[in-house]
């Protein structure tokens, strides 16, 4: 007895000894329990203002991004109702950057494409109403996933129907139910087979936390002990709520989604205190078995096990028989498989995380929590990826293209701020692999014309968009005797033409001329003034787009035209926030001015002109004709690559479609990129009429000479703008018409206001010193960044493919073009020839 007594005593110790274990173990790991969560990422929030301009399926598509539910009536956050062109939205309550919003209802107008009448719910009136911002995905994928709920968040009819569900005596037991465990073995013994469970939700919580899901007697002792601990120590909201955010509820790839707080996102793509009861049924049934129950792939056990849970709800009184009989009668209404993706915009996230980089480490992003918010707009990504997956599947069936072989890739930026709005990198825009808008480094072609001829623009002396410029055969011959002849598209020469359609109309002999004139040193300092930081050839083919950029780098170039000459750095980051939305790390507009406003100007006008009378005629006619549109077409050698880059007054897009083999397409840039470019910006609003002009800017008359028409002596000719820097020769037709002209004057000087100085009208052309010391500066700093580019490239190949140089002198004759004298001036509906790009 004696022996039996210290054996007991023994096991008792050891018994006691192992508990004070385990719970040194339990508490080490909930007291310092911090979920390791990935980076989440928002959209930027659509801002609504008065008297802003927007399309009602805009903002319709901006409402689908955010899972707002269109209603007859609104009932709670996250829902809009639209009575003719009348809206009223629910605003979700969010955490933004600086702060949070509460929920709250604004009403407004929505009249030709312009909100007005912009209200609160008290019938105040607003200047602006900011709405939440949609997650669009969580960053560095893998892993577990969740987001985790306090209990105060829980809703009161998920943790009672959990409760009932899966431990009907959790607020009585102290971690192990002797109840739960005895109807469990009479449910099995009544089934012949395992169909019940006797684990408490405590006991869950702790194999979840603690170990595998292997089953074995010791697990299940262990289980038990470190449950009995967990409830000495940890109150039964606690226990709950730790539950609630543990248990897996499904998996997307390498994704796993614990938690209810994910689960009602993903399944449902709301948040979860707004899940209706037949909602709340399905995510509890899953707990069961997320895989066995998989609402897309098993729908119909998915479905029999929520009505099973929704006639728990009823026995227990958790909702009466009208709303068991009208929930059980609906659907499973999960959203489409994987459509809350983890990374549904992956060309967009990876040039986010480029700009992370340099501020947070990989452990930060994978599992910080972060918040982290860009500048993505939904509604325009779904405007480009729409167009880019259509219009390259069109462009393969009307031009009997093979299926499947085009590949495309758009960048869409907003002008003054930088803001990457839309990126994709795949005609398949969701699909994760290579990205073309920022790694397909393409030969640009005629893109990068506007560099030519924006060199010329800035020498206001010698040049203007009137001057003529000779298109007639050029002759280039390098050191190494090797020849370069660039002939037209249309293989005729045009002779002199004026500037501004040399470069609308796409002339190569025109632009290689007046390049050559320039020095291309001269032009490559200018393209890097325009943004581009790639390598540039040192070869008469680079006039004529011989440089290999990608899309984005495109766009960054012609977005500096379009902003006037001020160069802003792309940016897809606005703000990142901890966890819980506090101690926000802003990032602002980086910008400074690479081009003078004046030539920017002009070169934008020419680029209207392409867009009017140029290559880019025929997207003109579908596009509305009060916006200011410009832009330029791109097509290399063989067809290879079909370019368009061009832009409103608010945003610059640009367009690549090609081929990942290199071969030929049989697209030019205006019959192919063009068209998904016009049906891009057809699809977005733009703000009309003309653009102004800069200080030291002045429409006049001039002939197709580019002499100067007078209007007080002759009338005619075609207005253009110039510098006052440039100096015309008048028109000799329109000398001596009005010979007492001296006499008039004298009598109407009195009326006349007096001419401003012209430094006045030229700011930043030389006359502040400080202005003409920082220009000095940016071009010792360019010349440098030339200087370190010719010693890291190789000695160029003047025989590779694009340039097609002849190798023997009959060769050079052969294909020497005669020159046709033209009638530029004359503005007659253009050939067909003249709508495509040009290249050598």
């Amino acid at each position: 007895m004696v022996r039996l007594s210290l054996m007991a005593l023994v096991g008792v110790l050891a018994l006691a000894g192992y508990m004070v274990y385990l719970d040194v173990q339990l508490r080490e790991r909930l007291d310092s329990r911090l979920y390791q969560l990935p980076a989440r990422v928002f959209a930027r929030p659509l801002i609504l203002r008065e008297r802003m301009v927007m399309r009602p399926d805009e903002l319709e598509a901006e409402f689908e991004a955010l899972n707002y539910r269109k209603r007859d009536t609104l009932t709670e956050p996250g829902q809009w109702t639209r009575n003719g062109m009348d809206y009223r939205v629910w605003r979700r309550d969010f955490q933004h950057a600086d702060g949070r919003e509460p929920a709250a209802v604004v009403s407004f107008r929505l009249r030709n494409d312009e909100i007005s009448n912009l209200r609160d719910e008290n019938g105040e009136r607003l200047e602006s109403f900011r709405l939440d911002a949609a997650n669009i995905g969580t960053l560095l994928g893998g892993g577990d996933d969740r987001n985790p709920v306090r209990f105060a968040d829980i809703p009161p009819l998920l943790a009672n129907t959990l409760i009932a569900v899966e431990d009907q005596d959790f607020l009585n037991h102290f971690g192990v139910s002797p109840r739960g465990i005895a109807r469990a073995m009479l449910a099995n013994l009544k089934a012949g087979e395992v169909v019940q469970g006797g684990s408490t939700i405590t006991q869950q919580l702790v194999k979840n936390i603690f170990f595998d899901h292997k089953p074995s007697l010791w697990r299940k002792f262990n289980e038990a002990l470190m449950a009995i601990l967990m409830e000495l120590h940890y109150e039964k909201g606690y226990i709950l709520q730790e539950y609630i955010n543990e248990v897996w509820l499904g998996q997307q790839g390498s994704r796993a989604i614990y938690g209810f707080g994910l689960a009602s996102e993903f399944y449902f793509q709301r948040p979860l205190d707004r899940l209706e009861p037949h909602q709340i049924a399905l995510l509890v049934g899953l707990a069961k078995g997320a895989s066995y129950y998989n609402p897309w792939r098993h729908p119909e056990r998915a479905l029999e096990r929520r009505n099973t849970v929704l006639d728990i709800m009823l026995k227990q009184g958790l909702i009466d028989a009208d709303t068991h009989r009208a929930n059980k009668a609906k659907p499973l209404g999960v959203s489409s498989a994987g459509g809350n993706a983890q990374n549904p915009y992956p060309a967009f996230t990876e040039r986010l995380l480029e700009e992370l980089r340099p501020y947070y480490s990989y452990e930060e992003l994978r599992t910080a929590g972060l918040r982290i918010y860009t500048t993505l707009a939904p509604s325009v990504q779904k405007v480009v990826e729409d167009a880019v997956s259509a219009g390259a599947a069109n462009l393969e069936k009307t031009r009997g293209i093979q299926k499947g072989s085009l590949q495309a890739a758009t960048v869409l930026l907003e002008n003054q701020s930088g803001k990457v709005l839309a990126m994709v990198g795949d005609r398949r825009p969701h699909y994760p692999g290579f990205n073309r808008a920022l790694e397909a480094r393409r030969q640009v072609g005629s893109l990068i014309k506007p560099a030519v001829y924006l060199t010329a623009l800035e020498r206001p002396h010698k040049y203007n968009l009137a001057t003529p410029i000779e298109d007639a055969p050029l002759r280039v011959e390098s050191d190494d005797g090797q020849v370069w002849m660039p002939s037209n598209f249309d293989k005729r020469s045009h002779g002199p033409t004026p500037l501004y359609l040399a470069l609308a109309k796409s002339y190569n002999q025109a632009t290689a001329r007046l390049g050559m004139d320039l020095g291309l040193e001269n032009v490559r300092q200018t393209i890097r003034r325009l943004g581009v930081q790639a390598d540039l050839p040192r070869v008469p083919a680079m006039l004529l787009g011989a440089v290999e950029l990608t899309p984005f780098e495109v766009a960054n170039m012609f977005q500096t035209i379009a902003n006037g000459g001020e160069h802003v750095e792309p940016r897809t980051l606005l703000a990142v926030s901890d966890a819980d939305g506090g101690h926000a790390q802003y990032f602002r507009r980086r910008a400074d001015r690479g081009v003078d406003p004046v030539p920017a100007y002009l070169l934008r006008y020419a680029l209207e002109q392409a867009m009017r009378e140029g290559t880019g005629r025929s997207a003109f006619r579908r596009l509305p004709g009060s916006v200011a549109f410009a832009g330029k077409t791109g097509t290399t050698n063989d067809y290879r690559d079909s370019w368009f880059a061009g832009f409103s007054p608010g945003v610059t897009a640009v367009v690549w479609l090609g081929r990942d083999d290199n071969a030929r397409t049989s697209l030019t840039g205006a019959t192919g990129a063009l068209s998904i470019w016009t049906e891009v910006m057809r699809s977005l609003p733009h703000r009309h009429g003309r653009v102004e002009p800069p200080r030291g800017v002045e429409f006049k008359p001039v002939n197709e000479r580019g002499q100067y028409m007078d209007p007080d002596y002759c009338r005619g000719g075609t207005e253009l703008p110039f510098s006052y820097e440039t100096r015309l020769q008048p028109a000799p037709e329109c000398a001596g018409r009005d010979r007492w002209r001296w006499f008039r004057n004298w009598f109407d000087r009195g009326d006349q206001q007096e001419a401003a100085p012209r430094e006045e009208m030229t700011p930043g052309w030389g006359i502040d010193p400080s202005e003409e010391e920082r220009r000095r500066e940016r071009e010792r700093q360019l010349q440098e960044q030339l200087r370190r580019d010719d010693e890291s490239q190789q000695d160029p190949q003047p025989d590779e493919e694009p340039l097609q140089l002849p190798r023997r002198e009959e060769d050079l004759r052969n294909r020497a073009a005669p020159v046709v004298e033209a009638q530029p001036w004359q503005r007659e509906a253009p050939q067909p020839w003249e709508l495509e790009d040009q290249w050598p």
